[in-house]
């Protein structure tokens, strides 16, 4: 049974790739043509050939030169199963890739539409599981910290991990006043690729839980009024008689509002979802 032949037109439409490209692979002796009509120069190509075209433009869509691709094509079978397999360990790092900056562009728009609920409003939420990467803390309080503690926390991360801002956690219970609040952990988001191995010692990975969350946020350049705000979700929460499910997680981030950096800081608490 004769195989049917494609003109470059055919072949444009059905591999949907442009004709200036086709001619430009036969050029280079990529792509070939299985037969050129002598007379007209037309070029007509096998059905059994595309297979390898798909494998062209996948290579290509990974940023393949097409001098390589050219050239793993002419070597023997094995060397161009190999070849392959290091395509695919390149596109699994570039996922990977893109899995973390989808990561952080969702950490970016939440805390900018945390942003937009007014400060000292309580808001119960639901909000998606977070990595981070977290290092114990001792004696260490909004009175008492001092810029080296976040050093410290970027050291233990080894500098590898986007700043995206930094967080503490505070055990859940009662406070007299600021000076008796101490941070049990340091944290900052992590992104989803990085191992393990990448810490130092000083650091681990954790997660906040997905979850029903009580929310409240503070822009405050005072103790007086951050300790208020702290107080004020601490009452809540009993208040409303709801089970705590965590210790109270606080982001520190810097807000937009009129152009201008300021600091604000957001207070959250894990409760149980209501029977």
């Amino acid at each position: 049974m004769e195989e049917k032949l494609y003109s470059i037109g055919e072949v444009s439409k059905v591999a949907n790739i442009t004709i200036k490209a086709l001619r430009h692979y036969d050029k280079i002796g990529l792509f070939k043509p299985a037969y050129v009509d002598p007379k007209t120069k037309y070029r007509y190509y096998r059905d059994s050939q595309l297979y390898r075209l798909d494998i062209i433009k996948s290579l290509i869509s990974i940023g393949t030169p097409l001098s390589q691709i050219k050239e793993i094509q002419e070597t023997d079978n094995l060397d161009f199963v190999a070849f392959l397999k290091k395509q695919e360990d390149l596109i699994t790092e570039k996922i990977a890739s893109l899995l973390e900056t989808q990561q952080s562009i969702r950490e970016i728009r939440e805390e900018l539409q945390i942003q937009e609920y007014p400060f000292g409003e309580i808001i119960v939420m639901e909000k998606e599981e977070q990595p981070i990467i977290q290092t114990k803390v001792k004696n260490i309080g909004p009175a008492t910290i001092l810029n080296p503690s976040y050093s410290n926390l970027k050291k233990a991360t080894k500098e590898e991990f986007r700043n995206n801002g930094y967080g503490s956690i505070i055990p859940f219970g009662h406070y007299e006043k600021v000076e008796n609040i101490s941070y049990s952990y340091l944290y900052t988001p992590a992104p989803l690729r990085k191992q393990i191995s990448s810490l130092s010692s000083e650091a681990e990975r954790a997660i906040i839980p997905k979850g029903k969350y009580v929310s409240i946020k503070v822009k405050s350049n005072t103790f007086k009024e951050y300790f208020q705000t702290l107080q004020k979700l601490i009452t809540y929460v009993e208040e409303q008689e709801l089970t705590v499910k965590s210790d109270i997680y606080e982001t520190f981030s810097i807000g937009l509002y009129h152009k201008n950096e300021e600091y604000i800081s957001e207070f959250s608490v894990r409760v149980a979802e209501a029977d």
